[in-house]
């Protein structure tokens, strides 16, 4: 009997809605597509960084109505909420994770509380864009929305809550917020009373796979938390058949593994890895910067992908060298010409055609992995024998083969759709269509075209990267 369900995945750039239905095997059908870029709001001080969330759920709506799906899941990125009265109103619109409101917050806070002690309280790895930092920062600024507010929900808890009523946080998405103890599996009081962060606005948390009810907008229809964390989702639909490295691809790399227990070591610590919350596993990770860099310089350059990509594949290689994840990058703004910039100042060539600008971008990514795959290796003790990627650069070849040369290892690259493939499956094993996780994976790997890249020219990839490196240690 063929069980149909649909997966909302909210990500930062694009929403989009699925219709998945297991019958022999997975199919997966897109059934709407919108923005999802935050909006700046002009204020007295300031233009405000913020998400229209009434929006999106106005686009959810109507898919929901027209559906005949047996449930519904909802996943977005991490870390960023919404605060809301005692009537469950919207206090603001939330915040986006980029807003500047955070810079500079996360150094304040460590002058309260140490670094050391929030990591072993949390597992979380240091950001300026964390859930912790961004209440901090209104604690420092007095602001009267946190005065106002009497329950927090992050981003995916809120749709949870108008579709069905319930007004709880799912385990994977409260991981990622730096406020939640993935050690002790509940909120991280004793540290948020340290920063003078209320804590009675923090709800219940719930583990993928609740039943929340039936949907207010459709009758009939179940609300089910998914992984509500959108890399927690796509790394359900990881085709694992033995112990291996994911990255999670988008707008971020989510590079990392499963294990069995959070790894809270000094050199963890050290080397600002995170404990987040996954489906029965930990997710040791590290979050690093994906294709924002290419999504940023093509506001600028408006040209199709393929062309980019294509013009990459033309261009010398490593002419120039950067590190993805330096904060002059985290930004929205001219991505152009802070890379030139960049460039100017390590006395590097600069670059100037589309071509060698998103080469440059892609071989700094692929090098960026190495680095972290290298370092999940020594902090583990264990060998890797391929890199499973998912996620939207699976469609990027060049790229896919960029990271098997620069690591050193085999790439299997699919599926696409990972993140919604993900959100099913939860919602199957909840509804009883599929036993447990190991047979969703193995249904994955039996529904979805996998492609698999072998290492090419390993010298001249070593040689970069040994180069690539001296950009990445060096403070600037």
């Amino acid at each position: 009997m063929a069980v149909k369900v649909l997966s909302i995945d909210l990500g930062a750039t694009n929403g989009k809605i699925y219709e998945v239905e297991l019958k022999d095997r997975l199919t997966v059908k897109e059934i709407k597509r919108f923005r999802t870029e935050g909006t700046f709001l002009p204020g007295k001080d300031r233009e405000h960084f913020v998400w229209n969330l009434p929006g999106f759920y106005e686009e959810i709506k109507g898919v929901l109505e027209a559906s005949d799906a047996q449930s519904v899941g909802v996943d977005t990125w991490g870390v960023d909420f919404a605060l809301l009265d005692e009537n469950g109103r919207l206090v603001s619109l939330p915040y986006h994770y980029r807003d500047v409101r955070t810079k500079g917050v996360m150094k304040k806070a460590f002058e309260v509380v140490p670094k050391d002690e929030i990591f072993q309280r949390t597992g979380i790895q240091f950001m300026e864009i964390n859930t912790l930092y961004q209440l901090y920062s209104m604690v420092l600024s007095n602001d009267p929305f946190l005065k106002t507010a009497k329950h927090l929900l992050m981003i995916p808890d809120v749709f949870n809550f108008w579709l069905s009523g319930e007004m709880v946080s799912e385990y994977t998405i409260a991981s990622t917020s730096q406020c939640y103890s993935v050690p002790d599996r509940e909120w991280a009081y004793d540290l948020l009373e340290k920063l003078s962060i209320p804590t009675e606005i923090f709800p219940k948390v719930v583990p993928p796979g609740t039943v929340l009810g039936k949907c207010r907008v459709k009758k009939g229809m179940n609300v089910i938390t998914t992984a509500c964390h959108d890399t927690a989702s796509a790394v359900v639909a990881v085709p694992f058949e033995g112990e291996g490295i994911y990255i999670s691809s988008g707008t971020w790399f989510l590079v990392g593994t499963e294990l069995e227990r959070p790894l809270l070591s000094k050199e963890a610590l050290e080397r600002n890895f995170t404990n987040e919350g996954g489906y029965g596993k930990i997710r040791f990770l590290k979050n690093a910067t994906g294709m924002w860099l290419l999504e940023e310089c093509n506001r600028i350059w408006k040209k199709d992908y393929s062309e980019i990509i294509e013009s990459a594949r033309n261009a010398p290689g490593f002419q120039a060298f950067l590190d993805p994840d330096r904060e002059e990058f985290l930004h929205p703004g001219n991505m152009l010409e802070r890379i030139r910039n960049y460039l100017e100042r390590t006395g590097q060539k600069i670059l100037e055609r589309i071509g060698e600008i998103s080469r440059l971008i892609f071989e700094s990514l692929a090098f960026n992995c190495r680095w972290i795959v290298e370092q999940i290796k020594e902090l583990t003790g264990k060998r890797y024998g391929k890199i499973h990627v998912v996620g939207g650069a699976v469609r990027n070849d060049l790229l896919m083969s960029f990271i098997a040369s620069a690591t050193g290892k085999t790439v299997v690259a699919g599926p696409v759709d990972a993140t919604p493939i993900g959100n099913a499956l939860v919602q199957l094993i909840t509804l009883g269509a599929i036993a447990n996780i190991n047979e969703a994976r193995k249904i994955v790997k039996e529904s979805f075209e996998l492609k698999t890249f072998e290492p090419e020219n390993m010298e001249e990839w070593n040689e970069g990267y040994e180069e690539w490196k001296k950009y990445k240690e060096v403070e600037i």
